[in-house]
């Protein structure tokens, strides 16, 4: 699919999509960026707490709940909300305009990939906590407060993940280990969610999501970041077009001495993967494939790279099955 094809690296480094704020800072297009085919509203929001950053692709009605979700909460914090929308189809980015002129919107001529254009929102918003937030979820009341007490209360943390609820009520499995070797093959054979007992320390399987505590890694739909600590340990790694950049921004982060915490008391709903359900099995598998096969590379060395990228032929295998089985029953 043309939409979810990765864009060359130069055409973000050179500047492609780099934001040049008019002269006055009133809500206006950059004539160097309108000449792109790029629309920008741009606003200065300094001295804000807080900047959320949305990554939107297709999905126009949840990404309405989640502003809105926000808009209630703008009365009792200082933020700006920063949307990057991905080059959907779906009137997301007329939406913003109209109903959201608080928000700072990028409409990406292009699908630039879920790592790319979260750093792209990060280095144009000024708060002094970077929020990302993925676009099916809602933030309960007092969630920002909540999120600053977390910091306060805890020094030296280098990301905060909520407590992610599904529609049900019930609480999403949202905390994982590193991933290693065996966990990796069984992913990418698409045996890990079919017998998850095979890797419980991977999935944290007994892990408590009522008590507030320290670890490995926070699933990306909500991931806060203190600018100081976004700045030294860098953005995410645009290696990634989408999953696992917040995996490898997380390892990051500890590396570089810093603690992750899943905050209990820290609540949002979440639908789950809205915008990649669009795609087929096949598509999926390619671009998480891709995605795994990097962060094993980068993280876990040539060797087990080599070998996951030998299982995932099979793992192509089985998704293409399914994806015909699926659309043989439609």
């Amino acid at each position: 699919m043309s939409e979810v094809t990765p864009v060359p690296e130069s055409s973000v480094r050179n500047g492609d999509y780099e934001l040049r704020p008019t002269a006055d800072f009133r809500y206006g297009v950059s004539p160097s960026t309108k000449d792109q085919g790029m629309d920008v509203i741009s606003r200065k929001a300094e001295g804000s707490k807080f900047s959320v950053i949305i990554v939107s692709w297709n999905v126009r009605a949840y990404l309405k709940s989640c502003l809105e979700s926000i808009n209630q909460e703008r009365l009792n914090v200082s933020l700006e909300v920063v949307v990057i929308d991905n080059s959907s189809s779906d009137g997301s980015a007329k939406l913003v305009r109209a109903e959201f002129p608080w928000v700072k919107l990028w409409a990406l001529p292009q699908n630039v990939g879920f790592a790319r254009a979260c750093n792209l929102g990060a280095k144009e918003s000024v708060g002094v906590y970077v929020v990302f937030l993925n676009p099916d979820t809602e933030v309960a009341g007092g969630f920002f407060s909540d999120l600053e007490r977390a910091f306060v209360q805890h020094p030296g943390l280098g990301a905060v993940g909520a407590r992610l609820m599904n529609d049900d009520g019930s609480t999403q499995a949202s905390v994982r280990a590193w991933p290693t070797l065996w966990p990796l093959a069984l992913d990418t054979l698409k045996l890990l969610n079919r017998w998850p007992w095979l890797a419980r320390h991977y999935l944290q399987s007994n892990f408590d999501y009522s008590v507030s505590q320290p670890v490995e890694q926070v699933m990306g739909a909500c991931l806060a970041v203190p600018r100081k600590v976004w700045q030294e340990v860098g953005g995410f790694d645009q290696g990634f077009f989408v999953w696992f950049e917040e995996v490898d921004w997380c390892k990051r982060a500890s590396q570089a001495g810093y603690k992750v915490w899943y905050e209990a008391n820290l609540t949002l709903s979440h639908s789950r993967a809205r915008s990649f359900s669009q795609l087929t099995y096949l598509e999926r598998h390619n671009l998480y494939t891709r995605s795994l096969l990097h962060y094993a590379r980068k993280h876990l060395g040539l060797p087990t790279w080599a070998g996951l990228r030998v299982l995932s032929s099979a793992g192509k295998l089985v998704s293409f099955i399914a994806g015909y089985v699926t659309s043989f029953h439609r």
